[in-house]
C-alpha cells in the first residue's frame, strides 16, 4: 500500500508549452506580415508605406508576446516547484494529512508561503470517494483543517500518530469540518481513495491497548517467613 502521494505537476507543464507555442506563433506571425507588408509598401507601390510606425508597431506587438510567454513560462515553472513540495498526501498508521498549497506573498522582505493541511484521523474517518467528473476527492469524517504560513505547519509522527513542532497547534489554530473537497492532482484519484479505506482497515484491526484494574491486594507487602533452625543443629570447631 502507497503511504505517500505526491503531487503531479505535468499539467503545468503542458500549460507553459501551449502558452509559448501559441503565443510564439502568433508573433512570428505578425513578424512575417510586417515584413510582407513592409517589403511591398516601399517597393511596390508609388506610395510607399511609412516604414517607421509599422516598424515601431510590429515591434511593439513581438515584444508584449515575448513578455507574455516569459511570464506564462516563469508562473508554471513555479506553481511546478511550489506544488512538488507542498502539496501532498501522507498516510500514517492512525492518521492521514492532505497538504495543498495555496500561494505566496512578500512579507517584511520574504516570501510567506501558505498553504491548507488537512489532518484526518482514521479514529473518526468515514470514507473517501472521487466526485464524478474525477477530478476532485470528497473525504467525510471528523477533520481538521488548518490554513496558515507554512513555517507553521511542521510536524511528527510519534507512534503512528501526528505531533506538531508548534506545540499550540495540537490542540487548537484548526477549523473541524466534516468533508474536506480536494483537487484530485495525486494521479488517478481512486487510489488515493483505496489507500485511504485500506489504512482505515489497518488502524481498525490495531488491539485496544490493555486496561489496567486496580486490585489493593497486589499493593499489600506480604512479611516474609522467618527462617527458623532446628534446635539439635550443633556447630563445633576444633582450632587445635
Amino acid at each position: 500500500m502507497r503511504s505517500y502521494f505526491h503531487c503531479h505537476t505535468s499539467r503545468y507543464a503542458r500549460r507553459k508549452a501551449v502558452w509559448l507555442t501559441l503565443v510564439g506563433s502568433v508573433c512570428a506571425e505578425a513578424a512575417v506580415i510586417s515584413f510582407i507588408i513592409l517589403f511591398f509598401g516601399m517597393f511596390g507601390s508609388e506610395n510607399p508605406t511609412p516604414a517607421p510606425e509599422l516598424i515601431i508597431a510590429s515591434a511593439a506587438f513581438v515584444t508584449v508576446g515575448l513578455a507574455v510567454c516569459l511570464l506564462a513560462a516563469h508562473s508554471a515553472d513555479k506553481k511546478t516547484l511550489r506544488h512538488s513540495r507542498y502539496t501532498y498526501a501522507d498516510i500514517q498508521l492512525k492518521f492521514a494529512a492532505v497538504s495543498r498549497y495555496e500561494g505566496e506573498m512578500r512579507i517584511n522582505g520574504s516570501n510567506t508561503i501558505f498553504r491548507d493541511l488537512y489532518i484526518i484521523p482514521f479514529s473518526t474517518f468515514d470514507s473517501a470517494v472521487p466526485t464524478e467528473d474525477g477530478r476532485k476527492i470528497v473525504i467525510r469524517g471528523k477533520i481538521r483543517k488548518y490554513s496558515m504560513d507554512s513555517d507553521f505547519l511542521g510536524y511528527h509522527v510519534r507512534g503512528g500518530d501526528v505531533e506538531f513542532d508548534k506545540m499550540w497547534l495540537n490542540v487548537g489554530g484548526f477549523e473541524e469540518i466534516g468533508e474536506a473537497v480536494i483537487p484530485a492532482v495525486f494521479g488517478k484519484p481512486e487510489r488515493l481513495c483505496k489507500a485511504l479505506a485500506e489504512a482505515k482497515e489497518r488502524f481498525d484491526e490495531i488491539p485496544a491497548p490493555r486496561k489496567y484494574v486496580f486490585k489493593e491486594a497486589d499493593f499489600i507487602r506480604r512479611r516474609p517467613k522467618k527462617r527458623v533452625m532446628p534446635e539439635d543443629l550443633d556447630y563445633s570447631r576444633s582450632w587445635k
